[in-house]
């Protein structure tokens, strides 16, 4: 993720006469998938992930894509390869989480760009699919796929009421969105694609969807129906708004719209420093009104001090969002959670091995590697749960593109079938 692919002469024109130079601060700030520090080893020599490790992942996620042409599913991306939900009829659905999934292209796409028609089919299978009404508008609640016909459903038999057509937090559903598509235009994606009519609205309508949920502090709401404002969400939907700034500049040439969506990031970023980081613990709250931090808790307490940290979204104050993390991390070394699963769920959290080498912590990165290389790589379950397709995104963060890029092979269903 330190292929960095600026594009920033023409506003910089437009800044230099509006004399809007803290917009343009704001839209120049790269998001996650270019990260402030690098994934090489310090004293350089191989990647921490190899090219054995970085295929294998490539291949689970052809594994789970949803080849179907013609037919609603096509272009669904399972946010893992086991199913999800048996319904009592006994048939197995596989759960589509946009969130998860916009999250494994990110990391996918910088190193291999055979995903670009993968992730330009599943631009089309969200703007097919985003809400238009109700709580959820403007994103794509979960969806599920029922394995031998591919039928789509946001409420297969089984399914608890609750989670029928729900979305985790919309505000972070929105803002991996847009993330995504800047990711594409700038990975080598054809612009057309984000200029078709359904994948614009779609855009737009991820946008309009933060917009809804935010304060005049700057800072989002997860979701209407959970108005809490997290960390975690606030620094993905201040990467959402810069992508979305970009996006207008590069795919639609609407420079001023670039420059407000810009000054948005930056009103998030001052309300992120204002509202959520604590000086006195030096640690990043929870959420907004939240106690304090729970030092003992692996999620969200710990977890969220990587998140400022991973997403560059405290610029203001260098050095601050890796210290938190140092700090955080104490109360787990003995044993040192790179060793171990920290999380009682029994998630893996990759997302630590990269705050860890953010933070200059390089042994950690490569213990919590090696135990996940022996675990996932296993032949005889592969990326077994509770591997999750937004994995992706923090493994192949360590990995150096590939070269030649392996064609991903598309003419099946995977398990599916």
């Amino acid at each position: 993720m330190t292929r960095r692919q600026h594009r920033q002469q023409h506003l910089s024109r437009v800044l230099a006469t509006a004399g809007l130079w803290l917009a343009g601060a704001a839209l120049a700030m790269p998001p996650l998938v270019e990260s402030p520090c690098d994934g090489r080893p310090v004293g350089g020599g191989a990647p921490l992930v190899d090219a054995a490790f970085r295929d294998a992942a490539l291949r689970t996620l052809q594994r789970l894509v949803v080849h179907a042409p013609q037919r609603p599913a096509h272009g669904a991306i399972r946010t893992h390869h086991d199913a999800g939900l048996i319904d009592p009829q006994g048939r197995a659905w596989h759960q589509v989480s946009a969130y998860a999934v916009n999250l494994g292209l990110l990391g996918a796409l910088p190193v291999s760009p055979a995903v670009l028609p993968v992730v330009a089919d599943w631009l089309h299978w969200q703007a097919r699919h985003v809400a238009t009404s109700g709580p959820h508008s403007g994103v794509v609640p979960d969806h599920w796929v029922r394995a031998g016909d591919l039928e789509e459903s946001i409420c297969p038999p089984g399914l608890p009421a609750e989670r029928c057509g729900d979305v985790d937090a919309v505000d972070s559903t929105a803002a991996t969105t847009l993330l995504l598509a800047d990711a594409y235009l700038r990975h080598g994606g054809a612009p057309a694609v984000l200029r078709e009519p359904a994948v614009r609205a779609a855009l737009e309508s991820a946008a309009t969807a933060m917009t809804a949920l935010t304060g005049s502090d700057g800072l989002t709401l997860a979701k209407a129906s959970h108005p809490v404002v997290y960390t975690m969400d606030a620094v993905e939907v201040i990467a959402g708004w810069r992508a979305w700034a970009r996006l207008q500049r590069d795919a639609y040439a609407q420079p001023q719209s670039a420059v407000n969506t810009a000054a948005a990031a930056t009103r998030a970023e001052a309300g992120l420093r204002e509202q959520l980081w604590d000086a006195r613990a030096k640690a990043w709250r929870v959420h907004r009104g939240d106690g304090p931090l729970h030092r003992s808790r692996w999620y969200p307490d710990t977890v969220a001090q990587a998140w400022p940290l991973l997403w560059g979204a405290d610029a203001g104050a260098p050095g601050r969002a890796a210290a938190a993390w140092r700090q955080a991390q104490q109360s787990w070394l003995q044993p040192h959670w790179a060793t171990r699963t920290a999380d009682p769920a029994g998630f893996w959290w990759p997302a630590a091995a990269v705050a860890a080498q953010c933070a200059g912590d390089e042994p950690a990165a490569r213990t919590w590697l090696a135990r996940a290389r022996q675990r996932w790589l296993d032949p005889k379950a592969p990326f077994a749960w509770p591997f999750q397709v937004s994995d992706l995104l923090w493994l192949l963060w360590f990995a150096d593109p590939a070269s030649p890029a392996p064609t991903l092979n598309l003419s099946t269903r995977g398990d599916l079938r």
